[in-house]
């Protein structure tokens, strides 16, 4: 029975000579019960009986493969994840991170007081709340500068927000989240993670991001391509410049080349990358410079997945050393690349070549958009269609039986002809 067995595993420790009063704290699986006493140090014993117990009587344990006698070190904050629930979170965009993943970002790149922590695509800040959260100075920049500005409800529907257009109008923004969990506030900048504005370099402990990949916001730097004309004196203080697409694998490289230069040694950069069931681990772009600590996956279904990628700086670069992506110099095409056209359905990336002016496949999203509508419009339609049942024909239109819909190729004569 299960109470025999526990007499027998409490007896096996008895060779083990504790010094000092050993005290039973009241707690179940680690957690406190009626808010007893926790001891100074707890122990765990485990068993591992394999997958032939599952569903199994109390009396028919088998034999353990293994037992493991360990010390506690420290537990979980699952509470956590409650407290910061994205449905209770005041500011809110498509791109806003998960709670639990975010933490997850903060304890890879050793968010802790005294440490300075960067996010180059913030959007809504999410991942810079949970470093917040553990007493990191925090700072992050974004491309769009309405993301980092805020959104007004709309009157019409108190419901709904949509981005403000000055900051007299911002009835909600990134500033409302910190506030909300009784946070620092960040430093927020509109910046261009494909041209830094940093004046200096070894400035971050931590670079944390999740990099746009093209389906939920794809991604952007400054450019044109049009003629670019002179910009106004008048309108030189608000001006916002314009944007192009930007490929995801010039996301990685120079997300790479930014680390070097403004992390500090030790510094951690920690990004999400979007890939599929194809990854290799030569997709990453490699530095001299950065070393790769964890490569953990996400997994998304059977063909795609992310995996949150953990570099450390271990050394300062030398003049000229860019980061290479060694698939990229073959003429190979790392499997990140192809993540937007799985993701949709699609094999190879059909009119999305690299340099074109739609990298991350806008035209090819838009046009199974556009299907899908047309395809909904009609459903719609013939939902919506009178039955045939009682129902009279149109003039010089005869009803197919079995059909919702009349048929313009069969013509009917006048009523008298009936």
């Amino acid at each position: 029975s299960s109470d025999e067995r526990k007499t027998i595993i409490e007896s096996s420790f008895e060779y083990i000579e504790y010094k000092g009063k050993v005290m039973m704290d009241k707690t179940r699986k680690g957690v406190r019960v009626n808010n007893g006493p926790r001891a100074e140090n707890q122990f765990w014993y485990f068993e591992d009986v394999g997958t032939a117990y599952v569903g199994h009587q109390q009396a028919s344990i088998p034999s353990p493969y293994n037992c493991f006698f360990c010390r506690e070190v420290g537990l979980g904050q699952r509470h956590l994840l409650e407290t910061y629930d994205l449905k209770k979170r005041e500011y809110l965009c498509t791109t806003s991170m998960s709670a639990e993943l975010s933490f997850l970002v903060a304890n890879f790149a050793h968010a802790r007081p005294g440490t300075l922590v960067f996010d180059p695509f913030a959007g809504s800040a999410s991942l810079l709340i949970s470093a917040a959260h553990f007493g990191s100075y925090t700072m992050g920049a974004d491309i769009d500068i309405r993301v980092l500005r805020g959104k007004e409800k709309d009157q019409a529907r108190p419901s709904h927000c949509k981005f403000a257009r000055s900051l007299k109008e911002v009835e909600i923004g990134p500033f409302h989240n910190f506030r909300q969990y009784g946070l620092n506030p960040p430093d927020l900048v509109r910046c261009d993670n494909a041209n830094p504005v940093w004046g200096r370099s070894n400035i971050f402990d931590s670079v944390v991001c999740d990099p746009p990949y093209g389906v939920r916001a794809g991604a952007k730097k400054t450019g044109s391509n049009k003629e670019v004309k002179p910009i106004p004196d008048e309108k030189r203080a608000t001006h916002i410049p314009g944007t192009v697409p930007y490929h995801i694998t010039d996301v990685l490289t120079d997300l790479l080349d930014f680390g070097v230069k403004y992390l500090k040694v030790g510094g951690r950069l920690c990004y999400w990358l979007p890939t599929t069931s194809e990854y290799r681990p030569d997709d990453l772009p490699k530095h001299s410079c950065m070393r790769l600590m964890y490569d953990c996956e996400d997994v998304l279904s059977l063909k795609l997945s992310r995996r949150l990628i953990t570099m450390q700086k271990i050394k300062d670069c030398m003049d000229g050393e860019k980061s290479v992506c060694t698939l990229t110099e073959a003429g190979l095409a790392p499997a990140h690349e192809s993540f937007y056209d799985t993701y949709w359905g699609g094999g190879d990336q059909s009119g999305t070549e690299r340099g074109g002016e739609d990298p991350q496949g806008e035209k090819v999203k838009k046009q199974k958009i556009k299907e899908k509508r047309k395809q909904k419009k009609e459903l719609l339609n013939r939902n919506n269609a009178p039955s045939i049942v009682g129902v009279e024909s149109q003039p010089g239109v005869a009803t197919v039986p079995g059909s919702e819909c009349p048929d313009p190729t069969i013509k009917s004569g006048t009523p008298d002809d009936h």
